[in-house]
């Protein structure tokens, strides 16, 4: 097996692309997008790929856009917390809202990796999916429990 890479930061700004495949992990819960993060490393075994954790952080008004109602100091240990056998980076973005903060961060041939809980009624995750695919991304919903080693 291969060695566990950890999570580099990247706050805000674009982000580099340079494989072949992006895969996008957007963090919602740490349970989920272990998940989420678990998935990706299958997708992306043997393959040209790159796992970016997003973690986008919803700046309400009044705030200023570039200012974080919570210390970046702490949502960038939320991120380290993450380990991928593939080359893995994590990125903070603050946005007013979550979809287009989430938007913003990817690329025509992004490919979003969800995790979500089973329901009777649609998750906020997938009422997320749904809205990214509308949008003409790419994205994969995977259910919680289905995780394998």
């Amino acid at each position: 097996m291969r060695s566990q890479k950890q999570v580099e930061f990247e706050v805000a700004g674009h982000a580099r692309h340079e494989a072949g495949l992006d895969l996008v992990v957007p963090f919602t819960t740490p349970d989920l997008t272990r998940i989420a993060l678990a998935a990706a490393n299958r997708m992306g075994a043997g393959l040209d790929a790159v796992v970016r954790v997003v973690k986008v952080q919803v700046v309400p008004f009044p705030m200023e856009p570039d200012q974080s109602p919570v210390y970046v100091d702490f949502l960038r240990r939320q991120l380290e917390q993450f380990q991928s056998r593939l080359p893995i980076t994590g990125e903070i973005r603050l946005a007013r809202e979550l979809e287009p903060g989430l938007r913003g961060t990817l690329h025509d041939d992004s490919v979003v990796l969800l995790a979500t809980r089973k329901r009777p009624w649609r998750t906020r995750t997938e009422r997320l999916a749904a809205w990214l695919i509308r949008a003409g991304h790419k994205v994969i919903v995977v259910s919680e429990g289905v995780e394998s080693a």
